[in-house]
């Protein structure tokens, strides 16, 4: 199994608990700034992490579920000569207080002109009414985006023929 129907069957069997980032460390300056480089996002789930890669022309998703963070594959941080972390994103996306939400739905968008089995975007619902929407068509790697993001890409590519792939409800709530 592979694609989004990995993340399906991940977010159908498990909680998630965070939302990680791979980044640099800048340390040039008097307070060291974390510099975002999300060519990978990785769903900490309350079992193993979801990685969703960015790949082709950086143009569609790549899932798979992994037990740890590997920077393998990816030129941009193996050969890194700054120090490469990972930042959570939880907060941001889930709000505070929440140490894990199920996800309740997953939208599956298609750009125009791929193929049927692509996913150019998947937006996830979860519970409380928040939505991660992961979008690698971003100039900087995956923006890490929420309902307003999906809103603003389907109304960029609507007329161009961007499609709804699949739609899966996950659990009621």
């Amino acid at each position: 199994m592979s694609g989004w129907q990995t993340a399906e069957k991940a977010l159908r069997d498990h909680a998630v608990r965070d939302v990680l980032l791979p980044g640099y460390l800048d340390r040039d300056d008097d307070v060291p700034e974390f510099r975002p480089q999300p060519l990978v996002v990785w769903l900490r789930l309350d079992e193993g992490l979801l990685r969703f890669e960015s790949v082709g022309q950086f143009d569609r998703l790549s899932t798979s579920v992994v037990d740890s963070i590997d920077w393998s594959g990816i030129d941009l941080f193996t050969d890194a000569e700054d120090e490469v972390i990972v930042a959570s994103y939880g907060e941001q996306h889930f709000g505070d207080g929440r140490d894990r939400l199920h996800c309740t739905r997953l939208r599956v968008y298609r750009a125009p002109g791929a193929g049927p089995d692509v996913c150019t975007c998947l937006a996830l619902d979860f519970e409380g009414g928040t939505t991660l929407f992961l979008d690698p068509t971003w100039t900087f790697g995956i923006r890490a985006g929420n309902a307003a993001d999906e809103q603003r890409w389907l109304e960029l590519y609507d007329e161009a023929g961007a499609a709804l792939a699949a739609d899966v409800v996950l659990r009621e709530g």
